[in-house]
């Protein structure tokens, strides 16, 4: 469709949206293949001041509009999860590549829908699971994979947010409701489970249990008490394609806390977010490492101290970007995806990547619902 520019319109690229104003509207400007000519969001007015801001040419009030243009390879979804299926929808039915947001869509019979429907149409496609462009992330799953530590004992994550439990505020109130497709569950754990894989493997069987301690939040801006019928208390136990044991506890409405830990039979690698938000696909992370002392008496070093290992924050040296944070990897990611469509290869994370997750958390779901262990 384009050999050297990837024309690119963003769906919800709105000045006010912080997230697109933060991760993507910055990534793609200082993209050397990526070029911003549409900008869509819910009212013209929006639409038109923000496509001036980044010196876009068009500007709509209509998510088919955008994807049907001509001046538009590349369409950005970068609204709220309800509302991917009718963006991304459009875009496919004009042919166009797409990077949309995780979740995919509201559920997984929409995500199913559109990860078929996106390998019909021919296109190029990819889901925003950015952090494993994370630096940290990277290079603890080398470490894993070269022997590092050794052969895995086990896994353990903490995520831990305070935002999804008894408070909330008015724009993210809709994430207490389970019909949105966006909670605790689907975005925190979606994006720390497609970690947990990417460094270690896949699950293979898992058992969950899921609770909801707040049943009821107020919106900090007005003071209205709203019903909540998502979990903010969900346990997993499972193991992993390589046999070790791995269990994860993802938590809402409680101080802020993101932990990897991977123990292995040489030691252990460990990463962690300080100060925390409770979602790794942010960046900030700690990497550390702890290797046994082999000429020990004992087979572990207890008492052992964890050595932090130093990273080079160095993207490709043809682009202009932070060196940290989510806009690095948002940032990565489309670097990643306009490789893919430029040489045609297959490299970022696409649809059909993101339907295995949407049924990896109907498996968390199906497993708390009946207290069964699931196996695949």
């Amino acid at each position: 469709m384009v050999k050297q520019k990837i024309r690119a319109g963003i769906i919800g690229g709105s000045m006010n949206n912080k997230w697109a104003s933060q991760t993507h509207i910055p990534a793609l400007l200082k993209h050397p293949s990526l070029d911003i000519t549409a900008i869509g969001t819910s009212r013209m007015e929006s639409a038109r001041k923000s496509a001036e801001d980044v010196g876009a040419t068009l500007a709509f009030d209509d998510a088919k509009k955008l994807a049907a243009s001509e001046d538009v390879d590349m369409v950005v979804v970068s609204v709220k999860v309800p509302h991917h299926y009718e963006a991304v929808m459009a875009a496919i039915q004009e042919g166009k590549h797409i990077f949309c947001e995780w979740p995919l869509g509201a559920n997984t019979a929409e995500a199913t829908e559109m990860a078929k429907a996106a390998e019909l149409a021919g296109i190029h496609h990819t889901v925003g699971l950015q952090a494993r462009q994370d630096f940290e992330v990277q290079m603890m799953k080398k470490l894993v994979e070269d022997g590092t530590i050794g052969e895995i004992v086990s896994c353990h994550m903490q995520v831990a947010t305070p935002g999804k439990g008894g408070r909330t505020n008015q724009d993210t109130s809709y994430l207490l409701n389970r019909a949105s497709g966006a909670n605790l569950l689907t975005i925190n754990g979606g994006h720390s489970l497609d970690a947990l894989q990417y460094i270690v493997g896949e699950f293979r069987e898992l058992s969950a249990i899921t609770s909801s301690r707040y049943n009821e939040a107020i919106i900090h801006e007005t003071g209205e008490v709203i019903s909540k019928d998502t979990a903010d208390q969900i346990l997993i136990h499972g193991l992993m394609e390589n046999g070790a044991p791995t269990s994860v506890h993802i938590q809402g409405g409680v101080n802020s806390k993101f932990e990897l830990e991977i123990q292995g039979k040489k030691g252990i690698l460990r990463l962690s977010q300080n100060p925390s938000l409770g979602h790794i696909q942010f960046g900030n992370l700690t990497l550390e490492k702890l290797i046994y002392d082999p000429s020990s008496e004992q087979s572990h070093a207890p008492n052992g101290v964890f050595e932090t290992i130093s990273i080079a924050h160095e993207p490709d040296s043809t682009l202009d970007f932070p060196k940290e944070g989510v806009t690095l990897n948002v940032a990565k990611a489309h670097h990643v995806f306009a490789r893919d469509i430029l040489t045609d290869t297959r490299l970022a994370p696409d649809f059909n990547h993101a339907l295995k997750l949407h049924q990896l958390l109907d498996r968390i779901k199906e497993s708390a619902a009946t207290g069964k262990k699931i196996v695949w």
